[in-house]
């Protein structure tokens, strides 16, 4: 077996970004409460995803200049809320560059001590298990505690804009 040099060019960051938007992606919010003054932190993300059944755990990435993701980090654990197709202004809320980011949002506490969001589509309670630095990004992986599902559409994100999802009749593979 041979063994053959890849060739590699320098990827440009705005062509890169301009292909990627092409592919649409579910609206997370992460949110926690420091357990030591009971601030609450927030902030979305558009990489949530399964990463194992056994053990159950999740997977995310966050650029690692987030100044949010280390509150929520030293917190120990954290919620998911999947946002739901009507939930847009949550979104914004949760990017916005303000101290107290939950206080535009209606939520209720999870038995674990997180922020859940109110409607929506599923809830995971979690804590960190690696923090991976990849390139400008950290890839988490996260254990789930206890998770919920409630009802409705996802909030999806695709080339620069908010969308929802529109069943088509089921197809066979």
């Amino acid at each position: 077996m041979s063994t053959m040099a890849i060739a590699t060019r320098r990827i440009d960051s705005d062509q890169y970004r301009a292909v990627m938007r092409h592919l649409p992606t579910g609206v997370a919010a992460l949110c926690s409460t420091d357990p030591d003054t009971g601030a609450r932190n927030g902030m979305i993300v558009g990489t949530f995803a399964s990463l194992s059944m056994d053990p159950a755990l999740v997977t995310f990435s966050v650029t690692h200049t987030s100044s949010s993701w280390p509150k929520i980090a030293q917190a120990g654990r954290f919620s998911v809320s999947l946002l739901a197709e009507e939930q847009q202004q949550v979104c914004r809320a949760l990017s916005a560059k303000v101290e107290d980011k939950l206080s535009a949002v209606d939520w209720s506490e999870s038995s674990w001590g997180n922020p859940h969001i109110k409607g929506s589509l599923a809830w995971f309670d979690c804590t960190v298990e690696q923090q991976i630095l990849a390139g400008d990004h950290l890839i988490i992986v996260a254990k789930v505690l206890e998770m919920t599902a409630g009802e409705g559409a996802p909030l999806i994100f695709h080339g620069g804009r908010f969308g929802s999802f529109t069943e088509s009749r089921p197809t066979p593979f």
